[in-house]
């Protein structure tokens, strides 16, 4: 891999294939794209010819400007030079979620209008059942009846020429989002080159990570967070992709990878915070002592920095030794040495996760932004990171809070609408322009947001008191390691409840080194020494919130939460799925 440049933002171009070719002359000879195991490696040069090949081939199908493609792939090289030929074409290529149901999988195909579907092998079982487009084409292995090869999609093409196709402009879509389906229907957002483009510049800029950087493709692609960081911006920027094709897998490819630039959803970061504290207890005696104290001197850094406060010549010396040296072996070991920036994207994130990762020397931003908002909303710069907000306004974008404090957003990100939909859009997008995001907030005096729930998710107590669930959570989240995610309940009730899963990773490392034979999620959640630990994490965690949010009775669960079930693909919590499934406990809390 090249070595990465000093940062320099370039020209904003039109359209994404005008940000590839500009990247191809470039860096053609660097690499652009590969798996994290090593098997495919493909300079821009190279993914250029095959995204040429395949436009050719899409072409020769009879796939025109302004159709619709889905595709059902993994993170895997192979992705980019498909999804590239068909935007070069106009086409409008999509992602389905691999974990999403043969329903789910129906609607995005018959509200999309999708001509062609593009799938593996690996994945397609969920569109056994469902009806397809004529045009299916098959990644690989032994065709299925009614698929045709990615090998004949580029035999096609050969001896077509597409250079005369009209390339696509600015307000072409680019692509559709499909909403996590959390409150309703999912619907299809659109997205055009402009809207992607824009917060591509607004991420730049404020992240100001230089070209040949590397950057891990790990998230489902169907989700907006990973359509542009791991895809739109790398290509703006000339960044090295390598892909993880089972997210599962990505905290131990992380060791390989080594990026400069990775986002995720809290709940790594915090299995990231768990080896940490592993680490910490396999050293010797007056080592984990003096880890302890740099700890603590480091943190004792932030803490003075997020209040402005000037930080002492000894203290400074002694966190710059802590984080380049001692904090470093564990930085090298996890992978994340080389880190410029981390960065949370799809759920809220504990203000104390954040003030871990500046204590061992590893900037953590939390952006805002939408589906709708083209990912676009907010920024954390590293140098001015303002723990427990999500930073200030991106470049190119205008944000205000509304009298009854829903957070709004005006900009060239803001999405063309949602497909189908125009009532619906126009029900989130008002004549001025101002996308209403169904979030509450506030602003500081120098502009830093703070993001407090959603205006949907309130809960109102029996006595009438107003409660953020968001609040509540991360409060109880934050206050103990034993503790990995909460989800609570109190709407129309006279107290607040909380179902807790554990943190799989710290609480089985806890419970053999406390000698607990049996380590399992069911046995743990029973034991008695886990549900003090758990107990005093609540009570920890209530002690940070007003008499009505406290949770006062809570259950923990045995097990994990999972996409596809509690959970979103991203990890986000389905509320009313987990009160559906968990009905008969939270009615017991109550009792």
């Amino acid at each position: 891999m090249m070595e990465t440049k000093a940062f320099e933002l370039l020209p904003l171009p039109e359209t994404l294939t005008d940000a590839f070719d500009r990247m191809v002359g470039m860096r053609g000879d660097q690499t652009a794209v590969r798996s994290h195991d090593g098997r495919v490696s493909w300079t821009w040069n190279e993914l250029s010819a095959k995204v040429d090949e395949l436009a050719a081939g899409f072409h020769a199908l009879g796939l025109r400007r302004g159709d619709k493609a889905a595709l059902l792939l993994r993170n895997r090289p192979k992705f980019y030079p498909i999804d590239l030929a068909l935007v070069r074409l106009g086409v409008v290529p999509f992602s389905l979620y691999a974990t999403s149901s043969p329903e789910q999988q129906a609607h995005a195909l018959s509200d999309s209008g999708a001509t062609v579907v593009v799938a593996e092998p690996a994945l397609m079982g969920t569109l056994a059942t469902v009806d397809l487009p004529e045009r299916r084409v098959q990644l690989e292995g032994d065709l299925l009846p009614g698929w045709s090869s990615i090998d004949s999609v580029v035999e096609a093409g050969r001896g077509t020429e597409v250079s005369e196709v009209a390339r696509p402009q600015a307000d072409d879509l680019l692509t559709l989002i499909y909403t996590s389906g959390t409150t309703g229907v999912p619907k299809g957002v659109m997205i055009s080159h402009r809207n992607f483009l824009a917060t591509a510049e607004a991420t730049l800029e404020a992240q100001r990570i230089p070209e040949g950087s590397v950057v891990v493709s790990w998230l489902p692609s169907a989700h907006v967070g990973e359509r542009l960081g791991g895809y739109v911006i790398a290509i703006v920027q000339g960044w090295e992709i390598v892909t993880v094709d089972d997210p599962r897998q990505v905290i131990s490819a992380l060791q390989e990878i080594h990026p400069h630039y990775f986002f995720a959803p809290p709940r790594i970061f915090e299995k990231l915070r768990a080896s940490f504290d592993t680490w910490l207890l396999g050293l010797d005696g007056p080592e984990r002592a003096d880890a302890e104290k740099a700890l603590a001197d480091s943190q004792q850094r932030v803490d003075l920095e997020q209040a402005q406060q000037p930080v002492p010549q000894e203290l400074m010396d002694a966190s710059v030794r802590a984080r380049e040296e001692l904090f470093m072996v564990w930085k090298r070991s996890v992978g994340l040495d080389q880190l410029t920036v981390a960065v949370v994207a799809t759920a809220p994130n504990p203000g104390p996760l954040m003030s871990f990762y500046h204590s061992i020397g590893i900037p953590m931003g939390e952006a805002y932004g939408l589906s709708e908002s083209g990912a676009s909303g907010t920024a954390s710069y590293p140098g001015s990171i303002r723990i427990g907000t999500v930073g200030q306004v991106s470049r190119n974008m205008e944000l205000k809070i509304a009298e009854d404090g829903e957070i709004l957003l005006r900009g060239p990100a803001v999405m063309v609408g949602y497909l189908n939909l125009p009532q619906a859009t126009a029900d989130v997008i008002d004549p001025e322009g101002w996308l209403h995001t169904g979030d509450l907030g506030t602003l500081d005096e120098d502009g830093y947001l703070r993001v407090v729930g959603r205006k949907k998710e309130i809960l109102i107590s029996s006595s009438g008191k107003n409660i953020a669930p968001v609040t509540v959570e991360s409060a109880i989240l934050s206050a103990s390691p034993f503790i990995g995610q909460v989800c609570c309940f109190g709407d129309a009730r006279p107290y607040t409840v909380a179902l807790i899963v554990l943190d799989t990773e710290y609480v089985t490392g806890w419970a053999k080194q406390q000698g607990i034979v049996d380590t399992s999620l069911a046995a743990l959640a029973d034991d008695e020494r886990v549900r003090a630990q758990v107990a005093a994490g609540v009570e920890a965690g209530n002690a940070r919130l007003n008499r009505p949010e406290q949770i006062k009775k809570f259950h923990i669960v045995a097990g994990e939460w999972l996409p596809g079930r509690e959970l979103t693909p991203t990890s986000k919590m389905r509320r009313s799925q987990i009160a559906s499934l968990y009905n008969d406990v939270i009615e017991e809390l109550y009792t």
